[in-house]
């Protein structure tokens, strides 16, 4: 009897990791690689992202200095681009109209549009 065993991947970013983990079910063995991240977002968190295809968008998020919830913070109004085959990252010339951060982003196959749904604006973040 033949079994359709598969790799599944995973990619995690926060603010200065980046990690790749790919499961072999069929030798239940794990894989690890350590991503680059953009100096530009390696301090942030809280982004929204989504991932489509081989590319992850990136999303606004928190700088935080303090790590105390709005006390010193900063809140990104950017969106970066990471190349997941190249292990290229690129910043994007328009940006969102709003700081942003603390929020999802969802991609809808059928539209070709990004949601991005709830979030946190600067207002508590100075």
């Amino acid at each position: 009897m033949k079994t359709n065993k598969k790799n599944n991947k995973m990619t995690l970013f926060c603010k200065m990791k980046g990690l790749s983990i790919e499961y072999d079910e069929g030798n239940n063995t794990f894989k690890y690689r350590q991503l680059s991240v953009c100096d530009d977002i390696k301090d942030f968190h809280k982004y929204a992202y989504v991932c489509i295809n081989d590319v992850i968008l990136f999303f606004g998020g928190h700088y935080n200095k303090s790590d105390y919830k709005y006390e010193n913070g900063f809140v990104s109004k950017s969106v970066y681009k990471y190349s997941i085959g190249k292990n290229k990252w690129t910043t994007f010339q328009n940006i969102l109209p709003n700081p942003l951060y603390d929020c999802v982003a969802i991609w809808n196959e059928e539209d070709n549009n990004i949601y991005i749904i709830g979030g946190e604006d600067n207002r508590y973040a100075k």
